[in-house]
């Protein structure tokens, strides 16, 4: 099974320099196990907060992943293919540019994120099952364990 695991990037901002061990652990455990869910504007996202800081970030975080081959990208054809209901989709949209990180989160294999935005981390936990599967969000490391959870 795919560990696989979507950082948004209000969170991933906070490797940068980690004194928060939660943080430490989870970078520990990116770099050596884990998979990374990861969708083109959201690589967008991470490069613009992580110009010019290449040591300890997700960009570091990112070119190991991709040498070890464990990136989960989810292409910009498979969200457009996943659709909503109507009601949904309209309540999804107001998400912004957040609307396509919950339809990769939606994508990926054990639909489980780290999102500080409350607003965002509600629309994650609230969405109706995909695949037999409840998507769960949480706002720190600590509060789930993306080392162990199965689907």
């Amino acid at each position: 099974m795919i560990k696989d695991l979507f950082v948004d990037n209000n969170v991933a901002k906070n490797f940068k320099n980690p004194a928060d061990p939660e943080y430490q652990k989870l970078m520990k455990w990116l770099f050596t196990e884990g998979h990374l869910v990861l969708t083109q504007k959201l690589l967008l996202e991470y490069h613009a907060s992580n110009q010019g800081n290449f040591g300890q970030s997700i960009i570091s975080i990112i070119n190991q992943l991709t040498i070890d081959g464990r990136l989960v990208k989810i292409s910009t054809e498979e969200m457009k293919a996943l659709t909503f209901p109507k009601r949904l989709d309209e309540k999804c949209l107001k998400l912004n540019k957040d609307y396509w990180h919950l339809k990769a989160i939606l994508l990926s294999n054990r639909k489980i994120a780290i999102i500080i935005d409350k607003a965002f981390r509600d629309a994650v936990n609230n969405h109706p099952k995909v695949d037999g599967v409840q998507a769960c969000a949480v706002a720190r490391p600590e509060e789930i364990d993306y080392e162990n959870l199965a689907v």
